[in-house]
Protein backbone atom coordinates (compact mmCIF):
# COMPACT_ATOMS: atom_id res chain seq x y z
CA UNK A 1 0.00 0.00 0.00
CA UNK A 2 2.86 2.70 0.90
CA UNK A 3 5.80 1.26 -1.41
CA UNK A 4 7.15 4.38 -2.21
CA UNK A 5 7.51 5.31 1.79
CA UNK A 6 10.47 4.84 3.47
CA UNK A 7 10.39 3.67 6.95
CA UNK A 8 13.20 5.80 8.03
CA UNK A 9 13.81 9.48 8.94
CA UNK A 10 17.16 10.96 8.75
CA UNK A 11 17.28 13.63 11.51
CA UNK A 12 19.23 16.53 11.10
CA UNK A 13 23.12 16.41 12.25
CA UNK A 14 23.69 18.06 15.76
CA UNK A 15 25.81 21.22 14.20
CA UNK A 16 22.68 21.79 11.74
CA UNK A 17 20.38 21.66 14.91
CA UNK A 18 22.98 23.90 16.97
CA UNK A 19 22.92 26.55 13.80
CA UNK A 20 19.34 26.54 13.45
CA UNK A 21 18.37 27.12 17.40
CA UNK A 22 21.40 29.81 17.11
CA UNK A 23 19.91 31.33 14.23
CA UNK A 24 16.50 31.05 16.17
CA UNK A 25 17.83 32.77 19.42
CA UNK A 26 19.55 36.08 17.13
CA UNK A 27 15.99 36.14 15.63
CA UNK A 28 13.95 36.46 19.05
CA UNK A 29 16.37 38.96 20.02
CA UNK A 30 16.31 41.54 16.98
CA UNK A 31 12.15 40.72 17.62
CA UNK A 32 12.88 41.75 21.08
CA UNK A 33 14.88 44.63 20.02
CA UNK A 34 12.46 45.96 17.45
CA UNK A 35 9.64 45.88 19.42
CA UNK A 36 11.81 47.99 22.19
CA UNK A 37 12.41 50.49 19.35
CA UNK A 38 8.57 50.89 18.52
CA UNK A 39 7.74 51.64 22.61
CA UNK A 40 10.13 54.57 22.94
CA UNK A 41 9.30 55.78 19.38
CA UNK A 42 5.28 55.85 21.31
CA UNK A 43 6.50 57.59 23.78
CA UNK A 44 8.24 60.26 22.77
CA UNK A 45 6.89 63.43 20.31
CA UNK A 46 10.63 64.31 19.08
CA UNK A 47 11.09 64.48 15.66
CA UNK A 48 15.03 63.59 16.02
CA UNK A 49 14.16 60.68 18.49
CA UNK A 50 11.36 59.01 16.44
CA UNK A 51 13.58 59.37 13.55
CA UNK A 52 16.64 57.62 15.01
CA UNK A 53 14.49 54.82 16.64
CA UNK A 54 13.12 54.51 13.04
CA UNK A 55 16.75 54.17 11.90
CA UNK A 56 17.45 51.84 14.60
CA UNK A 57 14.26 49.15 13.42
CA UNK A 58 15.17 49.56 9.86
CA UNK A 59 18.78 48.32 10.64
CA UNK A 60 17.08 45.27 12.87
CA UNK A 61 14.81 44.72 9.93
CA UNK A 62 18.04 44.18 7.50
CA UNK A 63 19.70 42.29 10.04
CA UNK A 64 16.84 39.72 11.11
CA UNK A 65 16.44 39.22 7.15
CA UNK A 66 20.13 38.48 6.97
CA UNK A 67 19.74 35.84 9.73
CA UNK A 68 16.80 34.44 7.98
CA UNK A 69 19.25 33.66 5.19
CA UNK A 70 21.82 32.03 7.02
Amino acid sequence: MFSGVSPTYRMPEAATRRREAEIAEVARALAAARCAARLAGLGTGEFAVRELLLTVIQQIDRAAEAARRL
